[in-house]
Protein backbone atom coordinates (compact mmCIF):
# COMPACT_ATOMS: atom_id res chain seq x y z
CA UNK A 1 0.00 0.00 0.00
CA UNK A 2 1.38 3.54 -1.30
CA UNK A 3 0.79 5.88 1.49
CA UNK A 4 -0.06 9.54 1.02
CA UNK A 5 3.14 10.41 1.58
CA UNK A 6 4.76 8.26 -0.75
CA UNK A 7 2.14 9.35 -3.33
CA UNK A 8 3.27 13.09 -3.37
CA UNK A 9 6.77 11.76 -3.67
CA UNK A 10 5.56 9.75 -6.86
CA UNK A 11 4.02 12.90 -7.78
CA UNK A 12 6.93 15.14 -7.33
CA UNK A 13 9.17 13.08 -9.87
CA UNK A 14 6.81 10.70 -11.78
CA UNK A 15 9.95 9.43 -13.73
CA UNK A 16 10.48 7.17 -10.73
CA UNK A 17 14.38 8.19 -11.32
CA UNK A 18 16.36 9.13 -8.45
CA UNK A 19 18.46 12.08 -8.52
CA UNK A 20 18.74 15.61 -8.34
CA UNK A 21 15.50 17.84 -10.36
CA UNK A 22 16.93 20.77 -11.86
CA UNK A 23 13.88 23.71 -10.82
CA UNK A 24 15.91 26.58 -12.41
CA UNK A 25 19.14 27.38 -14.02
CA UNK A 26 21.23 24.64 -15.41
CA UNK A 27 25.45 23.98 -14.36
CA UNK A 28 27.47 26.38 -12.15
CA UNK A 29 23.90 28.34 -11.35
CA UNK A 30 20.82 26.46 -10.81
CA UNK A 31 18.41 25.47 -7.91
CA UNK A 32 18.03 21.68 -7.42
CA UNK A 33 15.57 19.73 -5.52
CA UNK A 34 16.13 15.92 -4.57
CA UNK A 35 15.10 13.96 -1.36
CA UNK A 36 12.71 11.09 0.06
CA UNK A 37 9.55 9.46 1.19
CA UNK A 38 9.99 7.35 4.20
CA UNK A 39 7.37 5.41 6.14
CA UNK A 40 7.41 3.35 8.99
CA UNK A 41 5.02 0.74 10.60
CA UNK A 42 5.84 -1.99 13.58
CA UNK A 43 4.48 -3.25 16.38
CA UNK A 44 6.32 -3.17 19.90
CA UNK A 45 6.37 -5.34 22.53
CA UNK A 46 7.74 -4.33 25.68
CA UNK A 47 7.37 -7.51 27.05
CA UNK A 48 6.40 -6.48 30.73
CA UNK A 49 3.45 -4.54 31.68
CA UNK A 50 3.96 -0.66 33.60
CA UNK A 51 3.03 0.02 37.07
CA UNK A 52 -0.70 1.49 36.50
CA UNK A 53 -0.36 0.88 32.84
CA UNK A 54 -3.36 -1.50 31.35
CA UNK A 55 -2.49 -4.33 30.42
CA UNK A 56 -2.77 -3.52 26.33
CA UNK A 57 -0.21 -0.77 27.02
CA UNK A 58 2.85 -3.35 26.83
CA UNK A 59 1.98 -3.72 23.47
CA UNK A 60 1.28 -0.77 20.74
CA UNK A 61 1.31 -0.45 16.97
CA UNK A 62 2.77 2.67 15.23
CA UNK A 63 3.43 4.49 12.56
CA UNK A 64 6.28 7.22 10.89
CA UNK A 65 6.37 9.04 7.83
CA UNK A 66 9.54 11.05 6.90
CA UNK A 67 9.57 13.41 4.22
CA UNK A 68 12.73 15.03 3.45
CA UNK A 69 13.49 18.16 0.90
CA UNK A 70 16.73 18.64 -0.10
CA UNK A 71 17.24 22.15 -1.81
CA UNK A 72 20.56 22.51 -3.09
CA UNK A 73 21.22 26.57 -4.70
CA UNK A 74 24.52 26.72 -6.58
CA UNK A 75 25.42 29.81 -7.14
CA UNK A 76 28.62 29.44 -9.61
CA UNK A 77 31.63 26.96 -9.37
CA UNK A 78 32.68 27.54 -6.13
CA UNK A 79 29.49 28.60 -3.96
CA UNK A 80 26.65 26.02 -2.57
CA UNK A 81 23.96 26.57 -0.24
CA UNK A 82 22.27 23.67 0.97
CA UNK A 83 18.42 23.29 2.54
CA UNK A 84 16.65 20.41 3.99
CA UNK A 85 13.51 20.33 5.34
CA UNK A 86 12.07 18.02 7.31
CA UNK A 87 8.51 16.87 8.08
CA UNK A 88 7.90 14.06 10.48
CA UNK A 89 4.53 12.99 11.62
CA UNK A 90 4.12 9.87 14.67
CA UNK A 91 1.31 7.77 15.53
CA UNK A 92 0.78 4.97 17.71
CA UNK A 93 -1.89 3.32 19.56
CA UNK A 94 -1.66 3.69 23.11
CA UNK A 95 -0.30 7.03 24.59
CA UNK A 96 2.37 5.28 26.93
CA UNK A 97 3.78 4.08 23.61
CA UNK A 98 4.42 7.17 21.58
CA UNK A 99 8.44 7.69 21.67
CA UNK A 100 8.46 4.79 24.17
CA UNK A 101 10.36 2.52 21.94
CA UNK A 102 14.37 2.53 21.96
CA UNK A 103 14.03 1.82 17.68
CA UNK A 104 12.16 3.67 15.27
CA UNK A 105 12.30 7.34 13.46
CA UNK A 106 13.99 9.96 15.09
CA UNK A 107 15.39 8.21 18.41
CA UNK A 108 18.71 9.52 17.92
CA UNK A 109 19.48 12.97 19.97
CA UNK A 110 19.05 16.36 18.58
CA UNK A 111 22.27 18.25 19.14
CA UNK A 112 21.21 21.24 21.22
CA UNK A 113 21.46 24.46 19.06
CA UNK A 114 21.04 27.86 20.16
CA UNK A 115 18.42 28.73 17.25
CA UNK A 116 15.30 26.46 17.23
CA UNK A 117 14.12 26.01 13.33
CA UNK A 118 11.21 23.30 14.05
CA UNK A 119 7.85 23.68 14.18
CA UNK A 120 5.04 21.91 16.32
CA UNK A 121 2.17 21.07 14.03
CA UNK A 122 0.47 18.88 16.35
CA UNK A 123 1.04 17.18 19.72
CA UNK A 124 -1.12 14.87 21.19
CA UNK A 125 -0.69 12.06 23.45
CA UNK A 126 -0.96 9.59 20.39
CA UNK A 127 0.07 12.15 17.93
CA UNK A 128 2.85 14.08 16.40
CA UNK A 129 3.61 16.21 13.75
CA UNK A 130 6.19 18.93 13.30
CA UNK A 131 8.21 20.31 10.99
CA UNK A 132 12.50 21.61 11.34
CA UNK A 133 14.75 22.82 9.41
CA UNK A 134 17.61 19.64 9.53
CA UNK A 135 20.68 21.29 7.42
CA UNK A 136 21.19 25.82 6.30
CA UNK A 137 24.70 25.41 5.38
CA UNK A 138 26.97 27.75 3.00
CA UNK A 139 29.80 25.69 1.22
CA UNK A 140 32.32 27.87 -0.27
CA UNK A 141 35.59 26.01 -1.94
CA UNK A 142 39.04 27.54 -2.38
CA UNK A 143 42.68 26.55 -2.79
CA UNK A 144 43.27 26.61 0.93
CA UNK A 145 40.37 24.51 1.11
CA UNK A 146 36.70 23.85 1.80
CA UNK A 147 34.58 26.07 4.49
CA UNK A 148 30.81 25.28 5.25
CA UNK A 149 29.07 27.63 7.36
CA UNK A 150 26.11 26.83 9.16
CA UNK A 151 23.90 23.89 9.81
CA UNK A 152 25.52 20.56 8.74
CA UNK A 153 26.40 17.19 8.72
CA UNK A 154 29.93 15.83 10.15
CA UNK A 155 31.33 12.53 10.96
CA UNK A 156 34.17 11.49 12.59
CA UNK A 157 35.55 8.08 13.53
CA UNK A 158 36.31 4.86 11.92
CA UNK A 159 34.34 2.29 14.16
CA UNK A 160 30.83 0.75 12.47
CA UNK A 161 29.09 -0.34 15.95
CA UNK A 162 30.36 1.59 18.61
CA UNK A 163 31.59 4.97 17.81
CA UNK A 164 33.83 6.79 20.08
CA UNK A 165 34.59 9.55 17.60
CA UNK A 166 31.56 10.64 16.23
CA UNK A 167 30.91 12.88 18.65
CA UNK A 168 29.06 15.96 16.93
CA UNK A 169 26.20 14.16 16.05
CA UNK A 170 25.56 10.18 15.86
CA UNK A 171 23.31 8.22 15.09
CA UNK A 172 21.25 5.51 18.16
CA UNK A 173 22.16 2.02 17.05
CA UNK A 174 18.88 1.41 16.54
CA UNK A 175 17.80 4.31 14.34
CA UNK A 176 15.82 3.36 11.76
CA UNK A 177 16.08 6.56 9.02
CA UNK A 178 19.93 6.44 8.91
CA UNK A 179 20.21 8.35 5.20
CA UNK A 180 21.03 11.50 6.88
CA UNK A 181 22.74 12.34 9.83
CA UNK A 182 21.21 14.75 12.46
CA UNK A 183 22.89 18.51 11.22
CA UNK A 184 24.64 20.42 13.50
CA UNK A 185 25.57 24.38 13.89
CA UNK A 186 29.43 24.68 12.98
CA UNK A 187 31.59 26.09 11.04
CA UNK A 188 34.13 23.53 9.25
CA UNK A 189 37.27 24.53 7.49
CA UNK A 190 38.66 21.50 5.39
CA UNK A 191 42.17 21.12 3.93
CA UNK A 192 44.55 19.67 2.53
CA UNK A 193 48.14 19.99 2.49
CA UNK A 194 49.77 17.37 1.18
CA UNK A 195 49.53 14.06 -0.66
CA UNK A 196 47.39 11.95 1.54
CA UNK A 197 46.45 14.27 4.43
CA UNK A 198 43.50 16.21 5.46
CA UNK A 199 42.67 18.56 8.60
CA UNK A 200 39.33 19.18 9.71
CA UNK A 201 38.54 22.02 12.14
CA UNK A 202 35.46 22.67 14.00
CA UNK A 203 33.72 25.30 15.68
CA UNK A 204 30.25 23.78 16.81
CA UNK A 205 27.46 25.67 18.57
CA UNK A 206 26.18 23.75 21.72
CA UNK A 207 23.36 25.29 22.70
CA UNK A 208 25.06 28.00 25.56
CA UNK A 209 27.96 29.19 25.24
CA UNK A 210 29.74 27.08 28.15
CA UNK A 211 29.30 24.06 26.14
CA UNK A 212 30.99 25.78 22.76
CA UNK A 213 32.72 23.09 21.21
CA UNK A 214 36.09 23.09 19.17
CA UNK A 215 38.44 20.41 17.83
CA UNK A 216 40.62 19.82 15.10
CA UNK A 217 42.01 16.46 13.24
CA UNK A 218 44.21 15.48 11.01
CA UNK A 219 44.53 11.96 8.99
CA UNK A 220 46.75 10.41 6.83
CA UNK A 221 46.64 7.41 3.86
CA UNK A 222 49.60 5.46 4.03
CA UNK A 223 50.49 2.81 1.67
CA UNK A 224 49.63 0.24 4.78
CA UNK A 225 46.92 2.23 7.10
CA UNK A 226 45.23 5.00 7.46
CA UNK A 227 45.53 7.13 10.56
CA UNK A 228 44.34 10.10 12.38
CA UNK A 229 44.83 12.36 15.60
CA UNK A 230 42.40 14.49 16.64
CA UNK A 231 41.95 16.56 20.25
CA UNK A 232 39.63 19.17 21.38
CA UNK A 233 37.11 20.32 23.95
CA UNK A 234 33.85 18.93 23.33
CA UNK A 235 31.06 19.99 25.71
CA UNK A 236 32.12 20.40 28.92
CA UNK A 237 35.55 17.66 28.12
CA UNK A 238 38.63 18.47 26.47
CA UNK A 239 39.51 15.03 24.76
CA UNK A 240 42.19 13.37 22.84
CA UNK A 241 41.47 10.81 20.44
CA UNK A 242 43.42 8.69 18.07
CA UNK A 243 42.22 6.04 15.44
CA UNK A 244 43.88 3.50 12.76
CA UNK A 245 42.67 0.95 10.06
CA UNK A 246 44.79 -1.57 8.29
CA UNK A 247 44.10 -3.90 5.22
CA UNK A 248 45.26 -7.31 5.68
CA UNK A 249 44.21 -8.94 2.45
CA UNK A 250 41.20 -9.07 2.55
CA UNK A 251 40.63 -8.22 6.35
CA UNK A 252 40.73 -4.83 8.13
CA UNK A 253 41.60 -4.41 11.11
CA UNK A 254 40.37 -1.46 12.72
CA UNK A 255 40.96 0.47 16.29
CA UNK A 256 40.47 3.88 17.96
CA UNK A 257 40.01 5.28 21.02
CA UNK A 258 39.15 8.70 23.14
CA UNK A 259 40.30 10.09 26.54
CA UNK A 260 38.56 12.84 27.86
CA UNK A 261 39.13 15.09 30.61
CA UNK A 262 36.57 16.69 32.83
CA UNK A 263 37.19 20.19 32.71
CA UNK A 264 34.70 21.01 35.25
CA UNK A 265 35.90 17.85 37.99
CA UNK A 266 39.12 18.72 36.72
CA UNK A 267 40.04 15.06 36.43
CA UNK A 268 41.02 12.29 33.84
CA UNK A 269 37.35 10.07 32.85
CA UNK A 270 37.71 6.78 31.77
CA UNK A 271 38.36 6.11 28.13
CA UNK A 272 35.95 4.66 25.43
CA UNK A 273 37.82 2.38 22.67
CA UNK A 274 36.79 -0.07 20.20
CA UNK A 275 38.41 -2.59 18.40
CA UNK A 276 36.93 -3.96 15.22
CA UNK A 277 37.34 -6.19 11.84
CA UNK A 278 36.03 -6.56 9.05
CA UNK A 279 36.00 -9.20 6.49
CA UNK A 280 35.24 -8.71 2.54
CA UNK A 281 34.27 -11.66 0.64
CA UNK A 282 31.56 -11.65 -2.91
CA UNK A 283 28.50 -10.02 -1.68
CA UNK A 284 29.24 -10.49 2.15
CA UNK A 285 30.36 -8.36 4.54
CA UNK A 286 31.57 -9.72 8.23
CA UNK A 287 32.37 -7.28 11.20
CA UNK A 288 33.05 -7.71 14.82
CA UNK A 289 33.76 -5.13 17.67
CA UNK A 290 34.56 -4.99 21.29
CA UNK A 291 34.05 -1.96 22.50
CA UNK A 292 35.10 -0.56 26.17
CA UNK A 293 32.31 2.39 26.96
CA UNK A 294 33.72 4.74 29.75
CA UNK A 295 30.66 6.87 30.20
CA UNK A 296 28.59 3.06 31.23
CA UNK A 297 28.42 1.57 34.78
CA UNK A 298 30.34 -1.12 36.00
CA UNK A 299 27.34 -2.94 37.58
CA UNK A 300 23.89 -3.05 36.33
CA UNK A 301 22.39 -1.43 39.54
CA UNK A 302 23.91 1.51 38.48
CA UNK A 303 22.59 1.55 34.79
CA UNK A 304 19.46 4.14 36.02
CA UNK A 305 22.38 7.00 37.27
CA UNK A 306 24.00 6.40 34.05
CA UNK A 307 20.44 7.32 32.36
CA UNK A 308 20.57 10.83 33.97
CA UNK A 309 24.32 11.33 32.60
CA UNK A 310 23.49 14.32 30.17
CA UNK A 311 26.98 12.80 28.51
CA UNK A 312 23.98 10.00 27.74
CA UNK A 313 21.27 12.16 26.87
CA UNK A 314 22.90 13.87 24.41
CA UNK A 315 24.40 11.05 23.01
CA UNK A 316 27.87 11.51 23.79
CA UNK A 317 27.06 7.67 24.34
CA UNK A 318 24.38 5.20 23.88
CA UNK A 319 25.26 2.60 26.03
CA UNK A 320 24.76 1.86 29.77
CA UNK A 321 27.07 -0.94 30.42
CA UNK A 322 31.46 -0.74 30.06
CA UNK A 323 31.80 -3.82 28.20
CA UNK A 324 30.24 -4.80 24.80
CA UNK A 325 30.89 -7.19 22.16
CA UNK A 326 28.98 -6.90 18.62
CA UNK A 327 28.51 -7.81 15.01
CA UNK A 328 27.45 -7.29 11.47
CA UNK A 329 26.57 -9.73 8.31
CA UNK A 330 25.57 -7.87 4.96
CA UNK A 331 24.69 -9.82 2.07
CA UNK A 332 23.88 -8.78 -0.89
CA UNK A 333 23.36 -12.03 -3.91
CA UNK A 334 24.15 -11.49 -7.32
CA UNK A 335 21.62 -9.17 -8.68
CA UNK A 336 22.29 -6.33 -6.32
CA UNK A 337 18.44 -5.99 -5.65
CA UNK A 338 18.15 -8.15 -2.65
CA UNK A 339 20.07 -7.15 0.90
CA UNK A 340 20.22 -8.70 4.36
CA UNK A 341 21.52 -7.29 7.14
CA UNK A 342 21.41 -8.69 10.47
CA UNK A 343 23.96 -6.96 13.54
CA UNK A 344 23.55 -7.96 16.76
CA UNK A 345 25.08 -6.28 20.12
CA UNK A 346 25.79 -8.05 23.19
CA UNK A 347 26.34 -6.28 26.69
CA UNK A 348 28.83 -8.75 28.22
CA UNK A 349 28.23 -8.05 31.98
CA UNK A 350 24.06 -8.34 31.78
CA UNK A 351 24.43 -10.07 29.52
CA UNK A 352 21.89 -9.48 27.48
CA UNK A 353 21.53 -9.00 23.69
CA UNK A 354 19.70 -7.38 20.79
CA UNK A 355 20.10 -8.39 17.38
CA UNK A 356 18.12 -6.35 14.87
CA UNK A 357 17.33 -8.16 11.08
CA UNK A 358 16.28 -6.21 8.69
CA UNK A 359 15.90 -7.70 4.93
CA UNK A 360 15.57 -4.86 2.19
CA UNK A 361 14.38 -5.30 -1.33
CA UNK A 362 14.67 -3.05 -4.08
CA UNK A 363 12.21 -2.80 -6.74
CA UNK A 364 13.51 -0.14 -8.99
CA UNK A 365 12.25 3.39 -9.93
CA UNK A 366 13.59 4.70 -6.64
CA UNK A 367 11.44 2.50 -4.59
CA UNK A 368 12.62 0.14 -1.76
CA UNK A 369 10.97 -1.58 1.17
CA UNK A 370 12.29 -3.25 4.56
CA UNK A 371 10.97 -5.89 6.42
CA UNK A 372 12.81 -6.29 10.32
CA UNK A 373 12.66 -6.06 13.61
CA UNK A 374 14.87 -5.90 16.94
CA UNK A 375 14.71 -8.95 19.23
CA UNK A 376 15.92 -8.73 22.45
CA UNK A 377 16.79 -10.73 25.32
CA UNK A 378 17.93 -10.17 29.12
CA UNK A 379 16.46 -9.66 32.34
CA UNK A 380 13.39 -7.15 32.87
CA UNK A 381 13.35 -4.26 35.09
CA UNK A 382 12.44 -4.46 38.40
CA UNK A 383 9.37 -1.37 38.89
CA UNK A 384 7.62 -0.30 41.78
CA UNK A 385 9.42 -0.08 45.35
CA UNK A 386 13.14 0.94 43.95
CA UNK A 387 12.88 0.65 40.48
CA UNK A 388 16.27 -1.45 38.70
CA UNK A 389 17.24 -1.88 35.54
CA UNK A 390 18.49 -5.73 35.92
CA UNK A 391 19.78 -5.89 32.18
CA UNK A 392 20.06 -3.68 29.41
CA UNK A 393 18.73 -4.64 26.31
CA UNK A 394 16.51 -6.94 28.32
CA UNK A 395 14.41 -3.36 29.41
CA UNK A 396 14.21 -3.08 25.40
CA UNK A 397 11.38 -5.03 24.33
CA UNK A 398 10.95 -6.60 20.43
CA UNK A 399 9.76 -4.80 17.64
CA UNK A 400 8.63 -5.71 14.43
CA UNK A 401 8.83 -3.14 11.47
CA UNK A 402 7.80 -2.82 7.84
CA UNK A 403 9.84 0.18 6.10
CA UNK A 404 9.06 1.50 2.55
CA UNK A 405 11.05 3.92 0.90
CA UNK A 406 10.38 6.51 -1.99
CA UNK A 407 13.48 8.70 -4.05
CA UNK A 408 13.13 11.46 -6.14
Amino acid sequence: MITRLGLLALLLHPSGVAGQITLLGDGDRALELSGYVRSLTGIYDLGYELPGDAEEDATSGFNGEVVRLKWTTRLGPKVTLELHQRLQTQVTTTASALGGSVAGFGVSAVPDRTVDLSTDFITRDRLRAWHDIDRLALSVYTEAGDLTLGRQAITWGISNLFPVADLWAQFSPFELDTEEKPGIDAIRFLTYPGSGWEVDAVVADRGSLDDLSAAVRASVALSWADLYVAGGKLWNEAMAMAGMSAPVGAWKLRSEAVLPYDLDDDEIDRIRATLGVDWMGNGLVLSGEYHFNGVGAGDPADYVTVLSDPRFARGESYYLGRHYAGGAVVWTPGNDRLNLTVSALLNLQDPSTAITPVLTYDFGQSTRVSAGGMITSGSTPTLGGAPALNSEYGTYGNLVFLRMSVYF
